[in-house]
């Protein structure tokens, strides 16, 4: 006998091969999404975050005044009195805040800076000594979930006009 034909058992092995290929395939696949969507999230807050201290570094270091106060950090430089502000957050979320700036000199009104910040503060205690630090927690927030994780940055600024 002499014929070339599949059997019902080769056929059932091929079939469980190529499904477990498969679902390999679609398990990687499905990992490196979720992966991408969660570093996607944390270059965002990183971003957030680092706009938020540059614009702050530029402020502060040419700052004559400086005072910090229930969330509400106010600089008086040579552009006049500017004002980075906590407020809520609009998503309702009572764990989380967002900064706002405002530069009334350059006719700018609470311009978006950060979502998701946990925690803002700010040291004026070192000023005499020409030292601001400013410390910065923002949660990378997952969707409909609670805070998962945090980026913590602590920058110390040197005044330049004092």
């Amino acid at each position: 006998m002499n014929r070339k034909s599949i059997t019902l058992m080769e056929l059932v092995v091929a079939m469980s091969i190529v499904g477990f290929i498969l679902v390999a395939v679609v398990t990687y696949n499905l990992i490196g999404e979720k992966f991408y969507q969660s570093t996607s999230k944390q270059v965002a807050v990183l971003n957030d975050a680092q706009y938020l201290m540059e614009q702050m570094a530029k402020d502060i270091k040419k700052a004559e005044t400086l005072s910090f106060f229930g969330g509400m950090l106010s600089i008086t430089n040579e552009d006049g009195n500017v004002i980075y502000e906590l407020a809520a957050d609009d998503d309702g979320d009572e764990d989380t805040y967002e900064i706002y700036y405002t530069n009334p000199g350059k006719s700018i009104e609470d311009e978006f800076f950060a979502k998701n910040v946990v925690l803002f503060n700010v040291d004026t205690s070192a000023i005499n000594d020409n030292r601001v630090t400013v410390e910065l927690k923002v949660a990378i927030v997952e969707e409909g979930t609670k805070v998962n994780e945090e980026s913590h940055y602590i920058t110390t600024f040197y005044l330049r006009n004092r």
